[in-house]
Order: structure tokens, then C-alpha cells, then sequence
């Protein structure tokens, strides 16, 4: 979520695995970060690496439940999800958030598959907002603290 005001930009996703396990995570991002993400210096929005980078952020936080299985990832952007499956965008701050993800699939044996979702169908708009009510009262999801790539860190985090 890419908000204007004090909401900012926010990321979150949420984990459905077999056997009924469901997590999700929410994290409002830096000021820095979302500077890092930016091209041009009058630059407000930086929705597609917002788009993109909760993806890295699944794969790191999830680790042991996606290495070497395959997995289906839902995003609602369709930019972003092009992006994904060519896993290129001449973006270079998204081309460097996507680098991360190619080396993770590499080292990690995973096999990904991209689909849309339409926005007001997406089950991690809310997480993305900082709110996991609805995922607790119909899932009984779990909320759980993301895991970040070195040297990024959230000014706020979905408890």
C-alpha cells in the first residue's frame, strides 16, 4: 500500500500451506527505504517496488515452508506480477528486488507460479495496511514477524 501522509508505504502478505497453517505479515516501511527505491528526486510513488518487494520479504520470512516446494503468489498489481515472471524491469530498484528473489529460487530449489488477484480480492491488502483482524476471525491466521533482507528495517511491524 502506497498511501499518501503519515500512512506511507506498507507491505504484507499471507501464507496459506497445507494442512490448514495460516500467517501473515504486515510492516510500514522506512523513509529510507522508500527513498532507496526511488529514480528521480521529485518522486512520490513508489507503488511497484511495494509490489514487488513483499514477495522477497515471503520467501525470507517463510523460508523453511517454501524452500524446495512450489508455491503460487498471488500479487494484485499486474506490472509487478510481469515483472515477476520475466524477472526483469528496467527499474533498477525493482531489477535489484528481483535479483534477490532469482537467487533465493536458485539457492533454494523453489518453483514459483504468478497470478493476479484483483485488489478487493486480495486476502493481504489487509496486513498491507497494518491490519490482520479479518485473516484472525476467519482463519485463525497467525500473525508473525517478517523477515527483511540485511540492512532494511521497518518502522513498524503488524502485531
Amino acid at each position: 500500500a502506497c498511501e499518501e501522509g503519515e500512512e506511507g508505504t506498507s507491505i504484507g502478505g499471507v501464507l496459506f500451506d497445507v494442512g490448514g497453517v495460516v500467517e501473515c505479515f504486515g510492516a510500514r516501511m522506512s523513509q529510507r527505504v522508500i527513498d532507496s527505491w526511488k529514480t528521480r528526486e521529485d518522486q512520490t510513488q513508489v507503488i511497484g517496488q511495494a509490489e514487488v518487494f513483499p514477495v522477497l520479504v515471503s520467501r525470507l520470512t517463510w523460508h523453511r515452508r517454501i524452500a524446495g516446494r512450489r508455491a503460487i503468489y498471488f500479487v494484485d498489481n499486474e506490472s509487478a506480477r510481469l515483472a515477476l515472471i520475466k524477472m526483469y524491469s528496467p527499474v533498477l530498484p525493482t531489477l535489484e528486488i528481483l535479483m534477490q528473489i532469482t537467487a533465493w529460487d536458485f539457492r533454494e530449489q523453489s518453483h514459483p507460479w504468478y497470478s493476479r488477484v484483483p485488489t478487493y480480492s486480495n486476502i493481504a491488502d489487509d496486513p498491507s495496511r497494518m491490519c490482520a483482524k479479518l485473516l484472525k476471525e476467519s482463519f485463525e491466521a497467525r500473525v508473525v514477524v517478517p523477515v527483511f533482507p540485511v540492512g532494511v528495517v521497518p518502522i513498524a511491524i503488524l502485531k
